[in-house]
This record gives structure tokens, C-alpha cells and sequence, in this order.
């Protein structure tokens, strides 16, 4: 064995006992640390108290499973959404865009990401009546043709009234 290799080796053990030298400070401080932080909690007691659990009294009830509703064609919202908005468009016409309100800010919910100024301008009460049957005829196209399905069955579910399936009662 040559000087160099010697003189390698040794560099290696120091470093490996420096190494190791620090391990073991890194674990008396994280042990330390950890029993500090035991004895301040002992000392203060617990810091919050976690609810008895119920299940036991849940244990004997029979459990009905959830189920989510049935979600109707893509087909059919689009067809019912087109009455619907067809509908507030003649109305719109007929009254102007103030007796419409709630279907308009729907339809500027549902379509803020597609079409944002066309949303802001739909709803924008100080602005004119042209500008927001202008907006009202972009957001028709945008509402019939770019929202996805589940946009179209929310705007649907907003633009009904509540309670009123097949009773003729609708907001828009």
C-alpha cells in the first residue's frame, strides 16, 4: 500500500467519525427537544379534548346507503335549456332586461370563464339596456354551444324554481 492510499484511508475514517460524532448531537437534541416538549405538555395538560366518538351508538341503527340522483341526458338539458332561455329572450324583448334579473346573473355565473366581459356586461346595471340585450345574445350562444354539460345542468338548476318540476313556475 502506497502513501496516497494510506493517507485516503485515513481521510476517510476521520471524515466517517466526524460523520458519525454528528448523528449522534443531531439525535441528543432532537431527543431533548422532544422530552422538553413532553414536559411542558404534562405540565399544562392537554391543549384540546377530542369528542367521544359516537359510533357505538351508531353500531345497532340499520345504515341506509346514499346513492346520488340520476343525471338526465346531456341531450335533454340542452333541449330544456334552450326552451328556458328562449323564453327569457322573449321576454326580454317584451320587458327589457330589469325583469329578468335573476336569469341573467345565472347565465353571467355560468358563463364568467367562457365569456368574461360578455358575463360583467350582462349585469352591469349601470350600463345601457342595448349594451346588456347585446351581452343576453352573446351568452344565449355561449350557454347553448360552449359550456360544458355540467355547466348547462347547473345553469338548468338555477334557472328553475325550486319545487316546481313540472308545476310551470319558473324564475326565468
Amino acid at each position: 500500500m502506497n502513501s496516497m492510499t494510506r493517507d485516503l484511508v485515513r481521510a476517510m475514517e476521520a471524515q466517517r467519525a466526524v460523520d458519525t460524532e454528528q448523528r449522534q448531537l443531531a439525535g441528543e437534541a432532537r431527543r431533548g427537544a422532544r422530552a422538553r416538549r413532553r414536559a411542558e405538555r404534562d405540565t399544562a395538560g392537554p391543549r384540546w379534548r377530542l369528542p367521544r366518538p359516537r359510533w357505538s351508538r351508531l353500531r345497532g341503527r340499520s345504515r341506509t346507503a346514499l346513492t346520488t340522483a340520476p343525471r338526465p341526458a346531456a341531450e335533454e338539458v340542452a333541449a330544456a335549456l334552450a326552451r328556458l332561455l328562449d323564453g327569457v329572450a322573449d321576454r326580454v324583448v317584451e320587458r327589457g332586461t330589469g325583469s329578468e334579473r335573476p336569469a341573467l346573473q345565472a347565465m353571467a355565473d355560468a358563463a364568467r370563464v367562457s365569456a368574461p366581459g360578455a358575463a360583467a356586461a350582462l349585469v352591469d346595471w349601470e350600463g345601457s339596456e342595448a349594451m346588456r340585450v347585446r351581452a343576453f345574445s352573446v351568452l344565449h350562444g355561449v350557454a347553448l354551444h360552449v359550456l360544458g354539460s355540467e355547466d348547462r345542468a347547473w345553469l338548468l338548476e338555477q334557472l328553475e324554481a325550486p319545487g316546481s318540476s313540472e308545476s310551470g313556475q319558473r324564475v326565468a
